[in-house]
């Protein structure tokens, strides 16, 4: 086995087969490492991945003394970082979209119901698979948030995301005639 240095000189004039041997060297230590802050391995795996390509971009600007594993754990560790920044960015976007619909409608049916629109609402969320029924009703009327669902529930924060994201597209669709309605008045 060569030396770092000499694996570095070769990285450095984008030699395939040294990346090979760092990719094969590392590759799962790096996916290890980013489990320690992604909810799943498939998260860390596409971290631990994008991380090797990027790495493969750059090789040509190492500097000869440069220590792959160093460069490696650093890099992990700030790409699970702006992973985790982002995930929190869609999440606090996710809840502004939530909380103006829900304000929207409970703007529109105030005191009064005269055409039996919250029933109609009320029997288009029964309609919804049971579990994702639930999540909805959890979130949206006793107004807990995803992680407190997830803990309630025995499951995982994406899986909350995603019946919540089918709730949303399924109640959208079928509630999109009151849309109309009220854009007609």
């Amino acid at each position: 086995m060569e030396n770092e240095e000499e694996i570095v000189q070769r990285l450095i004039h984008k030699d395939k087969r040294a990346f090979e041997l760092v990719f094969n060297q590392y590759y799962n230590i790096m996916v290890m490492y980013a489990t320690r802050f992604m909810d799943t391995r498939e998260e860390a795996e596409e971290v631990a991945q994008e991380v090797f390509v990027k790495f493969w971009e750059k090789c040509d600007t190492l500097s000869e003394d440069s220590s792959i594993k160093s460069y490696l754990y650093r890099s992990v560790h700030n790409s699970c970082l702006n992973s985790i920044k982002h995930e929190k960015v869609k999440d606090g976007y996710k809840q502004h979209v939530i909380h103006v619909m829900e304000s929207s409608y409970q703007n529109e049916f105030n005191e009064e119901d005269p055409n039996g629109l919250k029933n109609r609402i009320s029997d288009e969320i029964d309609k919804l698979p049971p579990r994702c029924a639930e999540i909805f009703k959890l979130s949206r009327f006793e107004g807990l948030k995803y992680q407190e669902i997830a803990d309630h529930l025995g499951i995982s924060v994406k899986t909350v995301e995603v019946q919540m994201g089918k709730a949303l597209k399924v109640l959208r669709e079928s509630l999109k005639d009151l849309k109309n309605l009220r854009d007609a008045s």
